[in-house]
């Protein structure tokens, strides 16, 4: 298990490359919220809920929308973005009143957007991060560079919960990390700069190779 916590900085100080696709919140340069194509919770009251988690960081605190599980403390939240992300941090805080209700362990898979809860329960994840009440909002878990580069989708599985009551409640997910796109469209800007041919292939490799 990772037991690893670091401390979070407010507004754009978690930096990360490229830039913030929403005009309200433009200091969300590193926040992958805004490269979400979908996203599900299985055993969540309101499955709906899930996309309400993955908001802006100046809004991580805000008691509303919250995701709670249903028949047990398990959650598993999976994650599909619109183009390749490379994801360096993740910010998990709980709901409810206390901390009871706040996961205690959490199992990420990258690329896990067909796992159920039979595969992410027997399936060996891509980290594993035992969770510690992130009240204040300003702990995060550090992922493996070269597992979560360039990946299209992710799976959060939720064991389990602080205070082992019935119902897990999560209303902050944030991602750390740089998308591909904006990679791109700097090398297309360099090469424009100094007037150099270029092919769309040789683009788009050197592109997605880099990370944050």
């Amino acid at each position: 298990h990772e037991k690893r916590m670091g401390k979070g900085g407010h507004g754009g100080g978690l930096a990360g490359g490229g830039h913030s696709h929403s005009t309200e919140f433009p200091e969300d340069t590193w926040n992958l919220y805004q490269h979400i194509d979908r996203c599900e919770a299985l055993n969540a009251t309101v499955p709906g809920d899930a996309a309400g988690v993955f908001k802006p960081f100046t809004r991580r605190l805000d008691v509303e929308p919250c995701l709670m599980s249903d028949s047990d403390e398990e959650l598993l939240v999976k994650v599909t973005f619109t183009s390749p992300v490379h994801i360096r941090k993740i910010m998990i805080i709980g709901g409810g009143e206390g901390t009871d209700a706040h996961p205690a362990g959490m199992r990420v898979f990258a690329d896990g957007a067909d796992l159920d809860f039979s595969s992410a329960s027997d399936g060996t994840p891509t980290q594993e991060f035992e969770l510690a009440p992130n009240v204040e909002g300003e702990g995060y878990v550090i992922t493996r560079q070269g597992p979560f580069t360039n990946v299209t989708s992710i799976a959060l599985y939720i064991t389990g919960n602080v205070g082992g009551v019935d119902a897990t409640m999560i209303k902050y997910i944030g991602m750390q990390g740089d998308h591909t796109h904006d990679k791109r469209r700097a090398v297309e800007a360099t090469y424009e700069l100094l007037g150099t041919p270029h092919d769309t292939t040789a683009r788009d490799e050197q592109g997605t190779a880099e990370g944050v």
